[in-house]
């Protein structure tokens, strides 16, 4: 999927991040894009991509079978590699370990603000009093690093969650290994803390939103 827009009003993208974009990643594209719609939030985009990814295979088809039991859609699926133009356009990246989005900032520097597991989004955000979320403008040099859109709700609830960011407490087991070559129930495992995660993300976004 392409993320240019020629409008006058780009659209807010949120961008899930994993190693092989074939399990994890999609999955939470998936989820995420299912919660949305399902409570009418229509103004929001969500994408996927992998650091390392299996570019042009498609999704594991357990993943596959775990989102539709989830209420997704992995139709058409294939890894993609990351790149800066969908880092740049995202308003929000979630990525599923520390370690991943470490990898991704260190990569891409301007993406720092942005970047968050999603275990960690949904701690912060959750700090935000409802009603700030609302478009702030951003710290110049967020901007002029990554030309990201800045003046829209979701970029500005990001921006408040990030100053927040300490809150969220993280642990070791907030992260979601990999379950590529596991067992089914390994990957079950993977899909129910991923919908949780979505869970999470999507109230946080409808209550701010």
């Amino acid at each position: 999927m392409s993320v240019t827009n020629h409008g006058a009003q780009p659209p807010s993208f949120i961008l899930t991040v994993c190693t092989g974009n074939i399990c994890r990643s999609p999955l939470a594209e998936q989820l995420i894009r299912a919660q949305l719609q399902k409570h009418g939030v229509s103004n929001l985009q969500v994408v996927s991509a992998g650091l390392h990814a299996a570019s042009g295979a498609p999704m594991e088809p357990i993943p596959a079978a775990l989102s539709r039991e989830y209420g997704g859609n992995p139709d058409g699926s294939v890894g993609r590699q990351i790149s800066a133009e969908v880092v740049e356009a995202a308003s929000l990246v979630l990525t599923m370990t520390r370690k991943q989005r470490d990898e991704l900032v260190k990569k891409y520097p301007g993406a720092a603000q942005r970047a968050f597991t999603m275990a960690e989004f949904a701690r912060a955000a959750a700090n935000v009093p409802a009603g700030e979320g609302a478009a702030v403008p951003a710290a110049a040099s967020w901007a002029s690093v990554t030309g990201a859109v800045t003046s829209t709700p979701l970029a500005g609830l990001v921006s408040r969650a990030a100053a927040v960011r300490s809150t969220a407490g993280l642990r070791d087991e907030d992260d979601i290994p990999d379950p590529i070559n596991a067992s089914e129930a390994v990957h079950r495992d993977v899909a129910l803390r991923i919908a949780g995660h979505c869970e999470d993300v999507a109230g946080i976004l409808r209550k701010h939103l």
